[in-house]
């Protein structure tokens, strides 16, 4: 295990110099250069929560990343300024340890709830579609719509075949 503060990590990282391990975090909420951290190494022992003994009795409870991903959040943090600041590193790590994203500006809300994101994924598949032909009707069972272009199904039974699940528009 080895003592160290999230500002030098980030930047042995950045500079892919950082061992083999995963870091370790305190409890607190808010991240600085200064924040205490310890990265444990591949071979350290780990309870059966599958967390390294040693940080968690030094009070370092919070997983943070495992080595590789702190490269490419400093990677990504060095795509929009190079060098980055600490500032900078930190945020881009902290967006990934809270969205499992990569930051996509500095500075950047937090993305979309999930549901936020399907909605309009599949509203967009809907609508690429097209219309709904009034000389071909759909081939589903007692279904009154037109089938949609290089389809024999309308636009809500084809989006349900392709999803494999109930289609969210009827219109």
């Amino acid at each position: 295990m080895l003592r160290m503060t999230l500002g030098f990590a980030l930047r042995r990282a950045l500079d892919r110099q950082l061992p083999s391990g995963w870091l370790y975090l305190p409890e607190s909420l808010t991240l600085t250069a200064e924040t205490p951290c310890v990265l444990a190494l591949d071979d350290e022992e780990f309870d059966d929560q599958a967390r390294p003994v040693a940080a968690v009795r030094a009070g370092f409870v919070r997983e943070g990343l495992d080595t590789a991903t702190m490269e490419d959040t400093g990677a990504c943090a060095r795509s929009f300024q190079d060098p980055p600041t600490d500032n900078l590193l930190i945020e881009s790590f902290e967006y990934y340890l809270q969205f499992d994203a990569f930051l996509p500006t500095p500075g950047a809300p937090a993305p979309p709830p999930w549901e936020e994101t399907q909605r309009r994924l599949d509203r967009e598949f809907y609508d690429l579609l097209g219309p709904e032909r009034t000389t071909q009707g759909c081939d589903r069972d007692g279904c009154l719509r037109g089938a949609v272009s290089h389809s024999r199904l309308c636009k809500v039974h084809h989006f349900e075949s392709i999803h494999r699940r109930r289609c969210p528009f009827d219109d």
